[in-house]
């Protein structure tokens, strides 16, 4: 009766053990207890043909890469600034030399604060202390210093603007 008893209490432990196993297996691998949706047949071979991998693999997200990034926020920037007299976004370098650019990214989301109309390109010095004012007022941590940008001259250093110019895109990616 004793020997019963002692394979009944082993049969409760090992189920117990067993029970333990699987959660404790679920909390470290829970991909591997859950089921991924079936493909159909036709999907996958789709799928497979288009990004070359085995029928249980889903497809790899989409890769960005510095010149698409660099490519899509130029485009942003010339959607912005499209129709402002003396501004001709083609690059983050000589684009920006005359901080009219500036001037007109930010004037495209803060239009009440100054009258874009009476700047001048000539007056290097005053735009980039009025964009840059203004920016920070509107939220745009101060990444550049109008001292810097005077003594770059014609060619400022793109990827001090293009590191600026993504604030602004942060800031204002959802204003109309």
């Amino acid at each position: 009766m004793f020997s019963l008893y002692k394979q009944k209490k082993e049969k409760k432990n090992d189920k117990t053990k067993k029970d333990h196993m699987k959660t404790d297996s679920f909390l470290l691998y829970p991909s591997f207890f859950i089921a991924e949706p079936k493909m159909s047949r036709p999907n996958m071979f789709k799928q497979m043909e288009k990004v070359g991998a085995n029928p249980t693999s889903a497809a790899p997200p989409r890769q960005l890469n510095p010149n698409s990034i660099k490519d899509a926020l130029l485009r942003w920037i010339q959607n912005r600034v499209a129709g402002y007299p003396n501004v001709n976004v083609t690059n983050f370098s000589s684009s920006w030399a005359d901080g009219m650019a500036f001037c007109a990214l930010i004037h495209r989301f803060a239009p009440q604060s100054f009258d874009f109309s009476t700047l001048d390109p000539k007056n290097r010095r005053q735009n980039f202390d009025l964009a840059f004012k203004v920016a920070e007022d509107n939220g745009i941590f101060p990444l550049l210093e109008v001292d810097d940008m005077i003594m770059m001259g014609d060619r400022p250093d793109w990827k001090c603007v293009f590191t600026y110019v993504q604030s602004f895109y942060k800031q204002f990616r959802d204003h109309p």
